[in-house]
């Protein structure tokens, strides 16, 4: 497939990923290895173990890429030291910066979004991936429930019936709002 970067399965990968919050992990794991998304895009590494978690299960499938953007220098590098542990560093690029910059440069349709930055960064973000979102896309949105005014515009746009998307809030974790781009 174009684009695609293969990477090895190993159990020695999937055994390394640290389960900080299990369920989001896990629903990121489940939908990486349903969807076989060949490109990943994480804005905010919150989470050191999600951005592993994604590239461990890239890694099972056997291609695609990780791309987390993270301002914050500290996070970016425990996300890149999880993704090491994890052995799964092929298949994942951790970039220090502004998300802004990082997508500029991205020419892939991205498959997977994962927003886990500041909420009321979500619609704005968003709004930068969609023209690279194909239908079937998947956007995975942390922290909604914790700060629902912040993110109050995002998630009146995933939950729109004409949107394009297909929502759903999941009650875990701080909240997880987990839409389908339709159209």
């Amino acid at each position: 497939m174009p684009n695609a970067v293969s990477c090895t399965d190993s159990a020695a990968v999937r055994s390394a990923v640290p389960s900080f919050e299990a369920a989001t992990g896990t629903l990121l794991r489940q939908l990486v290895l349903a969807a076989g998304p060949l490109t990943v895009l994480q804005i905010g590494c919150p989470y050191e173990s999600f951005t592993a978690t994604l590239a461990a299960a890239v890694s099972e499938m056997g291609q695609g890429r990780v791309i987390a953007c993270e301002p914050d220098t500290v996070r970016a590098e425990a996300a890149a030291a999880a993704v090491a542990k994890a052995g799964a560093e092929r298949c994942a690029d951790v970039r220090v910066g502004r998300p802004e910059r990082s997508l500029a440069a991205l020419a892939r349709p991205v498959d997977l979004l994962l927003l886990g930055g500041p909420p009321q960064s979500f619609l704005p973000l968003l709004e930068l991936v969609e023209p690279r979102m194909l239908p079937g896309a998947v956007v995975v949105a942390l922290g909604v429930r914790d700060e629902p005014a912040r993110c109050a515009d995002f998630l009146a746009h995933v939950r729109f019936p004409g949107s394009g998307y297909v929502s759903l809030s999941l009650p875990f974790d701080g909240g997880v709002e987990m839409a389908v781009r339709a159209a």
